[in-house]
């Protein structure tokens, strides 16, 4: 298998997202353990600065995990979304309908596949992929034609 283009998601808005992760995880993380901050800074003991140290090893390793292991492979009759181990395939024929209004604005590919199910793929920097997903899935249906076939489904 040969990948035609692989395209890096933009590492500022993966940041932007992981830094509202990181932040949920620092109000639990301090909140638990908030007794050994309760005293000046320069009567702290070795576990205050231990549980600082822990907490920016693993934001920074989380980061860098998710910089690295976040991109896709644009094939030509479909596209792979690589999140860290975890490999997701996207077969072009079976994107139905690509909410291009909502895509632009929100900077994130929205589209539904055969099944009726939402996916989102994050833009890259230069939106490559949502160019490519634009121009490669042919089966797309118009908006009035999605909401008659999938009367379930919520745009």
């Amino acid at each position: 298998m040969i990948c035609i283009m692989k395209v890096r998601v933009s590492a500022w808005r993966l940041i932007g997202l992981l830094s509202i992760v990181l932040l949920i995880g620092a109000a639990v993380t301090f909140g638990f353990t908030f007794n050994f901050f309760l005293k000046p800074i320069n009567q702290w003991q070795w576990q205050a600065y231990a549980i600082i140290a822990i907490w920016l090893t693993i934001s920074v390793a989380l980061v860098l995990a998710s910089l690295l292991g976040s991109y896709y492979e644009v094939e030509k009759s479909y596209v792979i979304v690589h999140k860290g181990h975890q490999k997701l395939m996207y077969n072009y024929s079976d994107v139905v309908y690509i909410d291009e209004e909502q895509s632009v604005r929100r900077k994130t590919v929205c589209f539904y596949t055969r099944q009726g199910h939402c996916r989102y793929l994050m833009f890259d920097k230069k939106g490559i992929l949502y160019k490519v997903m634009i121009s490669n899935c042919k089966h797309r249906l118009s908006k009035e034609d999605f909401k008659k076939k999938y009367p379930q489904v919520k745009l």
